[in-house]
């Protein structure tokens, strides 16, 4: 039985986390979060530690404090919780509780370093003094990586990592939780889903503008927005847009069953690409046809269970929405495609294996 700890810090949240309860039955696994990450909503036993992301939120509160950390994702008293670690399991090359288990790695007091990464852009967060250093660091000491996507597994290459310690391994979902609405019902009205931050890169004005053009001709149609984030503010109070800043992960799949499709079009911009979209594979094992973009790894993850449009297009989008609305056979057509998409892929079972074995070849 091996000892690991799963670091996330801030970001720890139970979406990722249901790839690792398997992993339990066969390990002794421990969480660490920050103490207000995402969500603590995880069936794994979690220790919270201190964190600059935990100050108050104050302007420009990431951009102070990456520069006076380097990266402010840091974690205090660390070092003490995993002593004598089999596997630390971290994320990226520059976060600063990667650099930290990576010293406490060379200081002899944890045996192996592995680390998630979702960044698919090579080179990306160096402008920082002292991220350079930080990646440099982690491309030579982490034992191995998972890639969650080939476009993660490119950017480590280009960036000079050995090919022979990358992996690719996805995020995985609950498909028994995560399937389409058992049985099949009349309604009245057309519900367009979209599960993301509320942000301009992940596209909410276009998808509002198109959903504005297509409610002029089909007055039965429904936009449910999922999720938080400054562009909420201009959203509330309009007919036929449900916003839900906050649905419980143990609920959400609830979400998906009452949809007719997902929407989400991503948007690029100079620093960030659509790096995975779990909201994506939620969908897909949900059963529901995609109306998305060809932004970074999307079309990795989707495949042919959705229609592309051109990022920053509400024109694309709407014609890409209503060939969905109108065409019933298409969606049942692509409700299938998505759905088989999800159990080859995305079963979070099958993917807690991977990573299972992966632990095992790295302790040898």
């Amino acid at each position: 039985m091996k000892k690991v700890f799963i670091v996330r810090g801030a970001f720890l949240n139970p979406f990722e986390l249901q790839n690792y309860y398997l992993l339990a039955k066969k390990n002794e696994v421990i969480a660490i979060s920050s103490k207000h990450p995402i969500s603590d909503k995880i069936q794994l036993p979690l220790k919270k530690l201190w964190s600059p992301t935990d100050l108050p939120n104050f302007p420009f509160k990431f951009p102070i404090l990456n520069r006076l950390f380097t990266d402010a994702h840091r974690l205090y008293g660390l070092d003490k919780v995993i002593k004598g670690a089999d596997i630390v399991h971290v994320a990226e090359t520059y976060f600063g509780y990667t650099h930290q288990a990576i010293m406490a790695k060379r200081r002899g007091v944890v045996k192996r370093v592995i680390s998630t990464v979702w960044e698919i852009i090579p080179h990306n967060n160096e402008s920082l003094r002292g991220r350079k250093q930080y990646k440099k660091l982690a491309q030579e000491s982490v034992d191995h990586f998972i890639a969650v996507t080939e476009m993660a597994k490119e950017a480590l290459l280009q960036e000079g990592v050995s090919e022979t310690k990358i992996s690719v391994i996805p995020v995985g979902v609950d498909i028994k939780r995560f399937s389409p609405e058992p049985g099949l019902r009349k309604k009245r009205t057309f519900n367009i889903l979209c599960v993301a931050r509320l942000v301009p890169e992940k596209g909410i004005e276009d998808l509002v503008t198109a959903f504005f053009k297509i409610k002029e001709k089909y007055p039965q149609v429904h936009l449910t927005l999922i999720g938080n984030g400054p562009l909420g503010h201009d959203l509330a109070g309009f007919k036929n847009i449900h916003l839900k800043k906050k649905v419980p992960y143990g609920q959400i799949h609830t979400e998906y069953q009452k949809a007719d499709l997902f929407c989400l079009p991503s948007r690029s911009t100079s620093t960030w690409q659509e790096q995975f979209g779990v909201s994506l594979v939620e969908a897909l094992a949900s059963g529901l046809p995609i109306v998305t973009t060809s932004t970074g790894a999307i079309p990795e993850v989707c495949g042919e269970a959705a229609l592309y449009g051109r990022e920053r297009s509400p024109e694309t989008l709407q014609t890409n929405l209503e060939k969905l609305i109108y065409n019933e056979v298409l969606r049942q057509k692509m409700a299938q495609i998505a759905r088989a998409r999800a159990l080859a892929k995305f079963d979070h079972l099958k993917i807690a294996k991977q990573i299972q074995t992966l632990y095992q070849k790295v302790c040898r």
